[in-house]
């Protein structure tokens, strides 16, 4: 075992049999179960909140999310000898979602729709609920189209143009137009009342709800799970909570849903089965979906590009930055149709 988690390990009441590495990170198999170590770089204040609502919702009923683990001290946190944290949490044996498989990305909407409804009405203090607010997303975007804007304005200024500012520039005005129409939407979709509600239920997102966060368990590994949760199928344990804020809970089945379709090409259909499945077990109101719309209106990763461009060394563009660039383009249409049928299918405006 290597010295260093040793040194962490022997802090706590279990006993490790063997180790390997995961992502970024030191899976340990123990006589009380699976653990995983990582070095913490948040503040460690922030585990209290998490630990908090990883029990709460535990005692509802949704069993497999990573716990974190105390000290022999009783202490969340545990520390080396360089002063630097670690934190050990529970952790589960199975597969990460094939970003491929029908089947799989339903089942991990499904339990996102599961997660969400036991993350609302969590006991936490009115200090710990505004710290941990994500904040307006209303404001958010607007400063991503002042951001759009300053970029292009900087591009056009340059006397020696690259191939990527030039392609930037091609096609900024096709893209502004999705943007400043999410703007003004936002305006008008009942957004204040959504986030209003959030925060008087204290409703929670898991902030980063994706295929590396999910893990579908081995048979052996399973725990009853809360909301009817069908064990002939996928059992899931959601991990990874570091990012957990509150907010309208729709953001993170944004977050899950355009992902997902950036990597299936906007397959409308796929896109649309998603969404319902999320509604049929928890279900969508007509300001939400509304909302989502707009959300996936905006053109992200247009945004994403250029801001990750424009805030590194211009005077040297990253060859992966073209080809991103590329791609969203070459993917506009279909994007374009998705968005178009997902309006027409679900939204009531």
């Amino acid at each position: 075992m290597d010295e260093k988690i040793r040194e962490i390990v022997d802090k706590y009441s279990f006993h490790v049999d063997s180790v390997s590495r995961g992502r970024g990170a030191f899976i340990c198999s123990t006589d009380e179960g699976p653990r995983i170590v990582r070095e913490y770089f948040l503040a460690p204040s922030r585990l209290v909140f998490e630990s908090l609502v990883k029990y709460t919702i535990r005692d509802r009923g949704y069993m497999n999310v990573d716990q974190i683990v105390v000290n022999r001290d009783g202490e969340l946190v545990t520390k080396n000898r360089y002063d630097k944290n670690y934190v050990v949490k529970e952790w589960f044996e199975g597969r990460e979602c094939d970003t491929r498989s029908r089947e799989d990305l339903l089942a991990l909407t499904v339990n996102l729709a599961k997660l969400h409804k036991v993350m609302s009405w969590v006991p936490i203090s009115p200090d710990m609920a505004g710290k941990y607010c994500y904040g307006s997303m209303k404001s958010l975007l607007e400063r991503h189209c002042r951001e759009l804007r300053a970029i292009r304005n900087y591009m056009k200024n340059r006397k020696q143009k690259k191939d990527f500012e030039n392609l930037y520039l091609q096609y900024y005005d096709e893209f502004e137009v999705q943007a400043l129409a999410a703007e003004k939407r936002i305006e008008n979709c009942g957004y204040g009342e959504l986030i209003g509600r959030a925060l008087e239920e204290r409703t929670l997102c898991h902030g980063d709800y994706n295929h590396h966060n999910v893990i579908l368990m081995k048979k052996g590994d399973v725990k009853s799970q809360g909301g009817g949760h069908d064990l002939t199928g996928p059992v899931m344990a959601t991990v990874n909570f570091d990012k957990m804020n509150i907010n309208i809970q729709v953001n993170d089945l944004y977050l899950f849903l355009r992902k997902v379709m950036e990597k299936n090409n906007w397959n409308v259909t796929l896109g649309i089965s998603i969404v319902e499945a999320y509604d049929r077990e928890r279900p969508l109101s007509r300001e939400e979906k509304n909302y989502l719309y707009i959300l996936m209106l905006f053109p992200e990763k247009f945004w994403k590009i250029a801001n990750h461009y424009y805030n590194t060394r211009k005077s040297w563009t990253s060859g992966r930055n073209q080809e991103k660039l590329e791609a969203f383009i070459r993917s506009r249409e279909v994007r374009k149709d998705f968005l178009q049928q997902f309006y027409d299918r679900l939204c009531e405006c």
